[in-house]
């Protein structure tokens, strides 16, 4: 873990966390960690944090059924499991062997299982991966718990069969998950990712897709998959990518990341009996193939905030569908090889097959120095005309992320005006509940021979601390660039069309 971790810094590929799965366990007993290959859990976590990573660490809902063992005894003392038909505890095999499963029905389960997170959060960890919670069973039929188990109920939700309540199991347990972590941690903002979901979900828990294969069909679906999330109330979403099972080829894993960098969960993991995943594993070409689209995505980072924000408020998913772009050019509506970022970026990857795109001229913008129009993994980025999109400096970590260098791209539309906006705020904490956010408005508006780019609306008690202001024109003769101060206009000549 310290080798991927330094190597990630060495190589400058940038990187935000590292993932645990359940293999930091003590024989796969949740909330445990094994004595042989994590035997000081916050001195791990010390090293990553020194580094500029997050540590994110999975739980399970099985609970090994085994006396001695705390989470079974306490859970036992407070009579917190899902029971049979005949009022027993159920118990399914999953990872640890036979499980008992909480009834997340309860509000005691709630507080017991919250109350597990204290002493985990006590050690450094960032942040909780809810995994399994459909739930799985190994040994259940299709996979999960009989459906004529029962869940207690509580004075919200009614005693009823795990029929009525299996879809929502995922949520319950994330929202118990979330409820812990807050509490251990009052100050911070918390980070949940779940496999399972439901409506509303997205309150407590970033969902992925799932279990998916090294293929090339997986690749492909992840798009309509993740749209399909995204338009379900849930915008922090993503799949694997390079696929958790199986083994991805150079081509395969370049294609992916290149593509994944533009999710709203960017994350690459796999099945612990495939491959290294690391983009160094798959050579020289593929390393840098990963480089620049990592660097591409912490480029975007203030405009992919700006997005998270704008849902937060509204919904609008991070990730749209094309027709989103323009609802009444039917053309749009079964578009699902490109997608949308936001209003004003659309991702082509390489191999869209003559994509249906907006009508407009959307023009081609590149971040970081790369050439995608030929570059065979590298999606194509397309600019809305009439936006102005924020980025920010390449970094190898949000610790670093700041915007005392602030880039403006920006694209007039036919009568030669632009918009675009940028939150910001501490990154962490709740302060922006009470004011200490920004909410900046820009415009660009062309006269003469001249486009005057200004802040014409702020929102918000924080300061950005903006020193430097670049402003990037993108023209179908290329790029004009001005700079200054985000508290004066800056004007950029251009030649009259």
């Amino acid at each position: 873990m310290e080798e991927i971790a330094d190597t990630m810094r060495i190589k400058k590929i940038p990187c935000d966390v590292i993932w645990m799965d359940i293999i930091y366990m003590d024989e796969y007993r949740v909330f445990t960690f094994s004595p042989e290959h994590f035997p000081n859990p916050k001195e791990t976590n010390d090293y990553l944090h020194k580094k500029g990573f997050k540590s994110v660490w999975m739980i399970d809902p099985g609970v090994k059924n085994e006396k001695g063992y705390f989470v079974f005894d306490s859970g036992t003392e407070k009579d917190v499991w899902v029971k049979t038909k005949d009022n027993k505890n159920f118990i399914g095999k999953v990872w640890p062997g036979d499980c008992v499963f909480p009834d997340f029905t309860q509000q005691k389960t709630i507080n017991w299982w919250a109350g597990l997170y204290k002493d985990f959060m006590k050690i450094g960890v960032d942040g909780v991966w809810n995994d399994m919670n459909e739930p799985a069973v190994f040994d259940g039929p299709g996979g999960t718990m009989a459906i004529d188990n029962v869940h207690q109920g509580s004075e919200i939700l009614p005693k009823n069969s795990h029929l009525r309540y299996h879809n929502l199991y995922g949520m319950m347990m994330v929202k118990a998950s979330r409820k812990g972590i807050q509490e251990a941690n009052p100050t911070k903002r918390p980070f949940v990712l779940t496999r399972s979901n439901f409506l509303g979900g997205h309150r407590y828990a970033a969902t992925w897709t799932g279990d998916n294969t090294s293929t090339w069909e997986h690749l492909k679906m992840s798009i309509p998959m993740s749209l399909n999330l995204s338009l379900s109330g849930q915008p922090f979403n993503g799949p694997d990518i390079g696929g958790f099972t199986g083994n991805a080829t150079p081509d395969l894993y370049g294609h992916w990341i290149a593509l994944g960098a533009f999710f709203p969960f960017c994350r690459v993991h796999s099945d612990f009996r495939s491959k290294n995943r690391e983009p160094w594993a798959f050579g020289q070409e593929i390393e840098n193939v990963s480089r620049i689209a990592l660097n591409r995505r912490y480029r975007l980072l203030p405009y992919l905030y700006t997005l998270f924000h704008e849902s937060s408020v509204n919904g609008m998913p991070v990730m749209r569908p094309m027709f989103f772009a323009d609802v009444k050019d039917t053309r749009l509506r079964t578009e699902d090889e490109v997608f949308m970022l936001g209003n004003d970026l659309i991702i082509i990857p390489k191999w869209a097959v003559e994509p249906e795109l907006p009508k407009g001229n959307w023009r081609t913008i590149n971040l970081v120095g790369e050439d995608s129009e030929n570059d065979q993994y590298q999606p194509d980025l397309k600019i809305r005309p009439g936006a102005i999109i924020p980025l920010s400096n390449i970094i190898q970590n949000t610790g670093e992320y700041s915007l005392t260098d602030l880039d403006l791209y920006v694209s007039l539309d036919e009568k030669g005006k632009a918009r675009g906006t940028l939150y910001y705020d501490e990154g962490d904490g709740y302060d922006y509940k009470n004011s200490q956010y920004s909410l900046t408005t820009f415009t660009a508006e062309q006269k003469g021979n001249k486009v005057i780019i200004k802040v014409s609306d702020k929102e918000g008690k924080y300061n950005p601390k903006t020193k430097n202001l670049i402003v990037h024109l993108i023209t179908d003769n290329g790029i004009i660039e001005g700079q200054g101060k985000l508290s004066k206009p800056i004007r950029i000549k251009i030649s009259k069309q």
